[in-house]
């Protein structure tokens, strides 16, 4: 699946208009450099000829329920709180996690 986009986002949120759309796209690129740092890779990775890999499903969903989130809660001040927010997209993103360790 191609990488969710700020229509992708809009759709998921149930949003009509355009005047939030410069705010949603910065909670949309968050979502993915948070995704990205939760799995430890980048999203798209490349697979071993150096092409982008197809974004999973569940992590394509776990990215539009991280911007939902911030959207949602925009206003949240305390440091590390969305961490528990989340679980159901951590949970989502969790098989594909690389450098774990044993």
């Amino acid at each position: 699946m191609p990488m969710p986009t700020l229509a992708d986002l809009k759709t998921h949120l149930r949003i009509r208009h355009g005047h939030e759309d410069d705010d949603l796209q910065m909670k949309l690129d968050a979502a993915v450099d948070y995704a990205s740092q939760f799995i430890n890779r980048p999203i798209p990775w490349k697979d071993e000829e150096g092409g982008d890999v197809e974004v999973p499903g569940s992590v394509r969903l776990a990215i539009l329920i991280i911007a939902a989130e911030l959207y949602a809660n925009r206003e949240e001040s305390v440091v590390g709180t969305i961490y528990s927010k989340i679980p159901k997209a951590e949970n989502m993103l969790h098989f594909y996690r690389v450098g774990l360790g044993v």
